[in-house]
């Protein structure tokens, strides 16, 4: 797959490089060895490239119907609205192909295109990915972006040839940079596998007890040990000194795992501000989450930094939405508040920011750089604040509290159900456990040992944490089958470097196809406004989204929002909202609220979620020119018990039957969007017209 050639032209190169001219600004990167590996390979002449990379090269009066079909069904997988859009023939090649493309449409759609559409396609696609500040400085990709259509085969060859030469540069920068003191480069085990699981697969139940574990147990800290050292090794071998810090996959953390991050000559980790407090068994307070802490093992001491989930999520999921501007003032605004809040004098505090490195971007505008130039250049001007590496941190102002017992956690929920529990993600180890102890078994007959590396590294690749993300409920995406076969052939390849048969399972998915999650409204509905499920019938002909279904790249926590049902009379929509038993915990620390976004008429309703509340209302907003909002009614259509339900008049919000409203919809703390759904888009609810039921009839 093309991942690791796009995000590095796309975001890895320039997330280090827009520092350049931001001295007074250091940031502290994480890279996972066998990212590095696979940049490497890349850029080995005689290595095989991705298939994507291939189909690109090849003519398009070359291309088999079947490599047609997987180009107009692939070549797409980019962000429609920021790098689709933007490129005019792009997004008509789209249109051309449609938004929906199914097998049953491959044949007709192939069709419709010609051989220039296919070769505009295979350029725009994989211009598209590459970072707008490169197409901007370099000519050659500049000329490529201006000329917009009518490309030919030169042209993909120069574009390929250009992503080639921009990773290439992508490690070295790096070094250069941490050299500088610009930068920290931290690691990551080698293959990114979650270490407390590795460990022992048991740990799982010791931060979420009700959770059903594998048939077998899998317990291997010597796995575990290889992988930190491994990727020690290798970054040593890269940027030629140690590493100081160590980013745990998913910051996962537990005791037996900092035991052997510590014997690995690691100095300090991070993981999420969850872990620190069940660690610390506190109430959640900025005292304790501004400071770093040590943890004392009998090998030797850990520091340990914990992330300030609001803000890294704000970075993550909120501020694509906003101007590069507000979103910078924003996130100042808030530190500065953290910083009047604090004890002053004594030691400075430390607020971690932590989030992926990559994946928000293709959610902003210009690729994140607006945002990002506002925010550096604001944060360097700032006397009151001081963006430091970790190292600088801990160097000054060595951790002064101390942690007695570190909770078994990741940065998901402070447990580790993303990646065991549900029955995919058991079978998955399950299959692990059997294969490595079928290699274990052939080790001892002395086999050659180049073959033994061999297997042992497709273990080692096979333990790596990304393989169970898309398993079970959580998480989805248009590569799920992909993931799925890669795992069992790396699984499989184990028993065939062994010159034995792979198991019959392995040829089996373990991924069980999802059925559909929504349907439509159909017919009038007029429900009691309780907060309850009064009777099965209330809420039968609504439409309903299963947000719980919800999932990519990121995951943020679990979701607040589990379900939405929608539905109408001839002049008000109804809406339910199904929450997470776990909101019932939020409700005692912070307040809460339900936002209804109606895109098109800039309104916004606003639902308190205090339960059982008496006298409940909602709140109906318009948003003025300088994006503020205004309330203009208060509602009491609302109630909050079991759901919340609220019905909200037409005219209310300037709608009128047969229109098509666009909803979205979101939980805020403090005017700061924590979740939405959907998370990309919005709900089309077509409002009924006059002849609504009639229409129904003859369906």
């Amino acid at each position: 797959m093309p991942w690791v050639r796009l995000h590095a032209v796309k975001d890895y190169l320039d997330m280090a490089k827009i520092l350049q001219d931001f001295p007074g600004i250091h940031q502290t990167f994480n890279l996972v060895p066998s990212l590095i590996e696979q940049i490497e390979a890349s850029l080995d002449p005689g290595s095989k490239k991705d298939r994507f990379y291939e189909l690109t090269l090849k003519n398009p009066k070359d291309l088999t119907e079947a490599e047609k079909i997987f180009i107009l069904r692939n070549f797409f997988m980019a962000n429609w609205e920021m790098m689709v859009k933007p490129l005019p023939r792009y997004y008509d090649l789209l249109i051309k192909r449609g938004k929906h493309f199914s097998s049953e449409e491959a044949s007709s759609a192939i069709g419709r295109f010609t051989p220039q559409d296919f070769t505009d396609l295979q350029v725009l696609f994989n211009l598209a990915w590459v970072d707008p500040v490169f197409k901007e400085k370099d000519a050659k990709l500049r000329e490529l972006a201006k000329k917009g259509r009518y490309y030919s085969e030169d042209d993909k060859q120069l574009l390929l040839e250009k992503q080639l030469e921009i990773m290439g540069e992508i490690i070295p920068t790096y070094k250069n940079m941490q050299d500088s003191g610009n930068i920290e480069v931290s690691v990551s085990p080698f293959f990114h596998p979650i270490l407390p699981l590795l460990c022992d697969t048991d740990i799982a139940k010791a931060s979420y007890p009700e959770i059903k574990l594998p048939k077998i147990n899998f317990r291997h800290p010597e796995d575990a040990k290889a992988q930190i050292d491994m990727a020690v090794r290798f970054y040593t071998e890269r940027f030629g000194r140690l590493p100081r810090g160590m980013w745990p996959s998913e910051g996962s953390v537990s005791e037996e795992a900092a035991d052997l991050i510590i014997e690995g000559g690691l100095k300090w980790i991070a993981t999420d501000e969850d872990v620190l407090f069940r660690s610390i068994g506190g109430r959640k307070t900025n005292e304790a989450l501004y400071s770093p802490y040590r943890l004392e093992r009998k090998n030797g001491k850990l520091s340990i930094v914990f992330r300030d989930r609001a803000l890294s999520d704000s970075i993550g999921f909120a501020y694509q939405s906003w101007s590069a501007e507000n979103a910078a003032d924003d996130l100042i605004n808030r530190l500065h508040s953290l910083r009047e809040k604090l004890p002053k004098g004594g030691t400075p505090h430390l607020v971690s920011i932590i989030l992926d490195g990559e994946n928000a971007w293709e959610f902003y505008p210009n690729d994140g750089r607006d945002f990002l130039t506002c925010l550096y250049r604001r944060a360097e001007s700032d006397p009151t604040l001081k963006f430091v590496t970790v190292s600088e941190y801990l160097d000054e102002f060595p951790p002064r509290d101390k942690i007695e017992r570190l909770h078994p956690g990741s940065w998901i929920n402070a447990n580790f159900c993303i990646w065991i529990g549900h029955e995919e993600k058991n079978r998955a180890w399950e299959y692990l456990s059997e294969a490595r102890s079928t290699l274990k078994d052939y080790e001892k007959q002395q086999a050659d040992p180049e073959t033994i590396a061999r297997a042992w590294k497709e273990l080692y690749i096979a333990e790596g944490s990304d393989w169970n993300w898309w398993y079970g409920d959580d998480n989805s995406s248009a590569n799920d089958d992909e993931f799925d076969s890669l795992f069992r052939s790396h699984l499989a390849n184990i028993y065939i470097l062994m010159g034995k048969k792979p198991p019959e399972y392995l040829s089996i998915p373990i991924r069980a196809k999802k059925t559909k999650i929504a349907k439509e409204p159909y017919g009038f509905i007029g429900p009691t406004i309780d907060g309850v499920d009064t009777n099965y019938f209330e809420w039968i002909n609504a439409g309903l989204i299963d947000a719980s279904k919800r999932g990519g790249t990121m995951h943020q926590s679990e979701t607040i929002i589990k379900r939405i049902y929608f539905g109408f009379d001839t002049e008000t929509l109804y809406l339910r909202f199904d929450l997470s038993q776990n909101h019932e915990n939020n409700e005692k620390e912070e307040q809460l609220d339900l936002s209804l976004l109606f895109l098109e008429k800039g309104i916004k309703i606003s639902v308190p979620l205090l339960r059982c509340k008496k006298d409940m209302k909602y709140a109906i907003l318009r948003k003025a020119k300088d994006e503020t909002w205004t309330e203009t009614k208060s509602v009491s259509d609302v109630a909050y018990n079991k759901i919340v339900e609220l019905a909200v008049k037409f005219k209310d919000i300037n709608a009128e039957g047969g229109e098509m409203l666009n909803l979205m919809a979101a939980i805020e703390t403090s005017g700061v969007i924590i979740e939405h759904c959907p998370e990309i888009g919005a709900i089309p609810i077509e409002l009924p017209g006059p002849d609504y039921e009639s229409l129904l009839w003859n369906v």
